[in-house]
């Protein structure tokens, strides 16, 4: 996973801070994991070089290491030793992005005196993730590595910091649509105002589905092309709240449904998106709620807005997600702008 220093200045890196999580099992012995968990630790992912993942800070050791504190102490450590050729940062989904920033918060101290002294902290334990980050990124102390990493982290507030700890970012790459938009004011605050937040795609658990085609328009405009070689989609067509009469019987047979084709969606209509997958699945509702908002030539762009029928219960309140959404952000802007804190 890492490159050599004359390869790094070249092609540059990318700070992508990624974790598996433990895997669990059913009562009859199968085994539930995450997606991306079971993808990190398959042969496809490791012995080969995609994604751009063989051009990240991160060594594998850190990605697979079974405790999730020490694998990102040590993801960020390397992100800031090769702070100079890191041309992107990011991680899947926002909330993690904003974890990783508040974890290098509470940590920047025993960071910078690991760069110091060109020692490794103790906490780190897990002796492949140990060996690795010694070997292959701690080359001796460098005091003046660990000064300007020290002068930007104890500078307050902290806008602007990851612009300020790698300076030759272009982008930040992570999830920002559905449930994650609420971070996004975080999200500008932590890269200043003027460093691309990009979200490159749509996936799920039954398939990757589309791509960002316009990855510099508003992080909260987001919307992605779904490529029709990876899944033949369809769609069932939401009514709006206040219609009386839904069009989809939520108990209904998919194949009984009124599906609507790919070329025939119409702008500013919400679907339900449907999947029909190389993998087995047959017409099945994911449950992904996408708006259509424009189109890219003649392909039509979806905005990612939510899930379908996903109540929470909010002090016996039941509620929408997006309806959630919504009353946070109005109640941060109204009750915590004023005082300062956005």
């Amino acid at each position: 996973m890492h490159l050599h220093a004359d390869q790094e200045s070249k092609r540059g890196m990318g700070m992508r801070l990624t974790l598996t999580f433990p895997v669990e099992h059913t009562p009859s012995g199968l085994q539930v994991q995450a997606a991306t968990t079971a993808y990190y630790c398959s042969s496809q992912f490791q012995d080969h070089e995609v994604g751009g993942f063989d051009r990240c800070t991160s060594p594998m050791e850190a990605i697979l290491c079974p405790d999730a504190e020490q694998s990102m102490y040590c993801q960020l450590l390397c992100g800031l030793l090769n702070r100079d050729s890191v041309n992107h940062v990011g991680t899947s989904f926002a909330n993690s992005f904003v974890r990783a920033i508040k974890f290098l918060e509470q940590n920047w101290e025993e960071m910078c005196s690991d760069i110091r002294t060109g020692s490794l902290s103790g906490r780190i334990t897990h002796a492949p993730l140990r060996d690795a980050v010694i070997q292959r990124y701690l080359r001796g102390p460098d005091p003046a590595l660990a000064d300007a990493v020290a002068s930007e982290c104890a500078a307050r507030p902290w806008d602007g910091i990851v612009t300020r700890l790698w300076p030759r970012a272009r982008c930040a790459l992570t999830i920002v649509t559905g449930s994650m938009a609420q971070y996004i004011p975080i999200l500008w605050s932590y890269c200043g105002g003027r460093l691309p937040i990009v979200s490159p795609c749509h996936a799920s658990t039954e398939c990757a589905a589309g791509v960002n085609l316009r990855p510099l328009d508003p992080p909260s405009h987001a919307s992605y092309a779904l490529l029709p070689n990876i899944a033949y989609f369809e769609f069932v067509e939401i009514q709006p709240r206040d219609e009386e009469t839904p069009t989809v019987d939520d108990d209904g047979d998919p194949g009984e449904m009124k599906l609507v084709d790919l070329v025939d969606v119409k702008i500013g209509q919400t679907y339900e998106l449907v999947v029909t997958t190389f993998a087995g699945l047959y017409r099945y509702r994911v449950g992904d709620l996408l708006t259509v908002t424009s189109f890219y030539n003649a392909t039509p762009l979806f905005h990612f807005s939510g899930r379908h029928d996903v109540i929470l219960s909010i002090d016996h309140e039941k509620i929408s997600e997006e309806e959630l959404l919504r009353a946070i952000s109005q109640a941060i802007e109204l009750h915590l702008g004023p005082l300062g804190y956005m």
